[in-house]
């Protein structure tokens, strides 16, 4: 029998002879403090946090699909928490049927009933550190620094083997902290300071090198996600019954986003989104203005019986682009833009809203009791921006287990049929016909704890699930290169060339090749010639 051992748990790769399975129970292993090197983790075990670990820099993190880490109980500085440093790594990389679980230790994955569906605030939550650009810092070194950086949410700036583990910021635009796909967050959000807890998912610094998509954050105490500066691009988010706001942003972020999907409940609840352009303690205007853009998001509020339930607060020097999204169901206004500072990026058009459907506040869509309905009123009633007052006809609105939960349009719904703008052709962005975060597929349905604890409807799992998006790496090899990415069972991957990326032809470059769930690596030969590659995947 030939064996690898991690920890006290066993994985059977071979069995010689004999036509036998093996099943190894689980082993409980418990992580602390720093991790240097490479380190893997595998479904075969339990991984628990103890207080914060730390991967550290040139450090990476794998994390195999099925995994589940548990943070254990304590507060303040027992909180437990993973926080992946700047030039550290996490190559979180789960699957539809298998996604990455992060939890409390009394949660019992198996059973979705174990905890009240609400429960919050079990442990602390994930952090990434990079070395993109902030506008601002709250620290007073970080701020007069070159390239600016800061330390994280009032921790001490400590160092560990003369790192300093919780500085973020830099200026590295395309800094990557690796890769998190079909991962779960839940219950985090355990105060670590006074009056301070974590997010679900914080991004501090993150570049655009990063990968982020399919993530869901269920029930943190905090913040769903939280983008601190930085540059990271995000696809396919999951922002469910976080208490405060299900997207926050600050400190001069440009990112680019696309399939948000975020519901709220009435107990615990603040903004649909927080979009602060520098931290509110600062009156600088310092470059990079947070200029981001989110394309195609569904957000559901608290419900109209609510109150102080924003769908948007926007101010401090920010200038989101939102387009063809839907915002519904929230019991409060639907912009609030409270001060000068962002109310000019309104007027001077580079925050830009449009092309959304709005429906079912409490209280008018333009005006929020405080005197800056001037700016809120921009957006609606200039009717180029086409920002409709209409119901979306959304499937279904639940925030119980009853499977009502549906988010797509029902047909003849007015988030059906083409917007006027199309998102840009950057390799990024996916053009679609319809506003909002889903279609007819319903790609939060199979993984998320939204889907697994009974609320969301399982209609649509199956529709139109297209492959998910990779990021090819390259490296040559004396005449050749040799062109790598993570290949699903069952895709088949054909790799294409052309000479250039505007009118350029795309020709197929040798055999398709099917994906077995490992890395899929092709070569092909090295010319004085420039050319450009992709690969498309079909199911």
């Amino acid at each position: 029998m030939k064996t690898s051992c991690v920890g006290k748990g066993l994985r059977v790769l071979a069995w010689a002879g004999l036509g036998l399975s093996l099943t190894v129970p689980a082993a409980d292993i418990t992580v602390s403090g720093p991790l240097y090197g490479i380190h893997r983790w595998y479904s075969t075990n339990v991984y628990h946090l103890s207080r914060f670990v730390y991967v550290m820099e040139g450090a990476e993190l794998h994390i195999e699909p099925g995994t589940v880490i548990k943070g254990l109980p304590g507060q303040d500085a027992d909180t437990a928490a993973l926080i992946v440093t700047r030039g550290g790594k996490i190559f979180a990389e789960g699957t539809r049927e298998k996604p990455i679980i992060f939890t409390a230790e009394a949660e019992d994955v198996d059973d979705p009933e174990s905890l009240p569906l609400y429960e919050r605030g079990l442990w602390g939550g994930v952090v990434l550190m990079g070395r993109a650009p902030i506008n601002t810092a709250v620290d007073t070194a970080g701020n007069s620094a070159s390239p600016k950086y800061d330390v994280f949410e009032g921790l001490p700036d400590l160092q560990i083997g003369g790192q300093y583990v919780h500085r973020f910021g830099g200026n590295d635009p395309h800094d990557s902290s690796g890769v998190l796909r079909y991962v779960s967050i839940r219950r985090a959000g355990m105060v670590f300071l006074p009056n301070k807890e974590l997010n679900g998912l914080s991004l501090c610094g993150v570049g655009d090198g990063t990968v982020v998509e399919f993530v869901e954050v269920f029930a943190a105490a905090d913040d769903g996600f939280e983008f601190f500066g930085g540059t990271v691009n995000t696809r396919y988010l999951i922002s469910a019954f976080n208490d405060d706001d299900a997207f926050d942003t600050d400190q001069g972020h440009n990112g680019k986003h696309q399939f948000w999907f975020a519901i709220q409940e009435p107990g615990k609840k603040d903004n649909g989104a927080e979009l602060n352009g520098e931290p509110n303690e600062a009156n600088a205007g310092n470059p990079p203005v947070s200029n981001f853009q989110v394309w195609n998001a569904t957000w559901i509020g608290a419900g109209t019986n609510t109150s102080g339930n924003r769908a948007f607060m926007i101010r401090v020097y920010a200038a989101p682009r939102i387009y063809n999204s839907i915002i519904t169901d929230f019991g409060g206004p639907a912009i609030t833009i409270p001060d000068h500072k962002a109310g000019q990026h309104a007027t001077n058009g580079l925050m830009d809203i449009r092309e959304n459907i709005w429906y079912g506040f409490r209280v008018s869509p333009i005006w929020d009791g405080i005197d800056d309905g001037f700016y809120s009123a921009i957006f609606f009633q200039d009717t180029s921006r086409s920002n409709y007052i209409l119901d979306p006809q959304l499937r279904g609105i639940s925030r119980v287990a009853d499977g009502g939960l549906d988010p797509r349009p029902r047909p003849g719904s007015p988030a059906w049929g083409p917007s006027s703008l199309v998102p840009p052709n950057d390799g990024f962005f996916e053009p679609v016909r319809y506003r909002g975060a889903f279609g007819e597929w319903n790609w939060a349905a199979g993984w998320s704890f939204l889907w697994r604890s009974g609320v969301l409807t399982s209609e649509g799992m199956n529709v139109e699930m297209p492959p998910a998006a990779v990021r090819l790496t390259g490296v040559r090899q004396g005449d050749s290169l040799r062109i790598e990415f993570p290949g699903e069972s069952g895709v088949q991957y054909q790799l294409e060339a052309s000479d250039s990326l505007v009118g350029g032809t795309w020709q197929a470059v040798g055999e398709p090749v099917i994906g077995a769930g490992t890395t899929v690596s092709l070569t092909v030969p090295l010319d004085a010639q420039s050319r450009f590659y992709r690969v498309s995947a079909r199911r």
